[in-house]
Parts: structure tokens; sequence; C-alpha cells
């Protein structure tokens, strides 16, 4: 071996760990939850089920984006009565190329919530 090679001394070991159930925990670094305050724009409402009605689905232009809502809505779609699933396509424009993606998407956004009762979004990256 050459003075200058580096050994690689790491040992490697699997071990068996039982499956245990998860906790999670979610923070928040704001102070009061956006649904919680009166001030600003309000959150859109939300039904009390998803039964019976139209889940949308709308991924950004990150690579895992649609196959985490596609995900999303298999699960929606084995624990309630869902009427559909509809998945819209990705925006293809990225925000840094003109800065205003929203107003690009206004009216794809538009004629989506014409069409669904809930919108799921997703960045996946």
């Amino acid at each position: 071996m050459s003075a200058g090679a580096a050994t690689d001394h790491t040992h490697r070991k699997e071990v068996f760990v039982p499956q245990q159930p998860l906790a999670l925990t979610m923070l928040s670094p704001l102070p009061v939850y956006l649904d919680e305050t009166t001030e600003g724009t309000p959150l859109a409402s939300r039904p009390e089920t998803l039964d019976g009605r139209v889940v949308g689905l709308l991924p950004n232009w990150r690579p895992s984006a649609v196959k985490l809502l596609e995900a999303v809505g298999r699960l929606l779609s084995e624990r309630y009565h869902v009427q559909a699933v509809v998945m819209e396509q990705p925006a293809r424009e990225l925000p840094q190329r003109t800065g205003g993606l929203i107003d690009a998407l206004g009216g794809t956004l538009d004629d989506l919530a014409s069409r669904v009762d809930v919108v799921i979004t997703a960045t996946g990256d």
C-alpha cells in the first residue's frame, strides 16, 4: 500500500430493529397556525368529509410531486368514498423564468376549482 492511500476501517453490521408504532410531532415556526388567525385572507373552507367529493391533485414542476400525489390519491380512494380523483398536469413553466407562475396558471387554477371540491398540492424533489 502506498504512503498516501487511505484505509477504510469502517465495520458494517446489520441490526434488526423490531417494527414499532411511529409517533410524529408536527411543529410550526408560526406563532399561530394559519387556520387559527382572523387576519388577512381566510383559508378556503374545508368539507367535513371527503365522501362523495371530487378531489383534485395539483403537482408542481418537481419530479416526485406527481408520484407523491398519486400515492395520496390512492390512499384517499381507499379510505374515503370519493367520487373521483383528478390529477392536474404539472406546471411546465418554472417560476424563475417569468416570476409570475400563479398569474400564468390563473386560468388553469380557476378551471380546476370549477371541476373539484377539494385540491391537494405537493412539492416533490
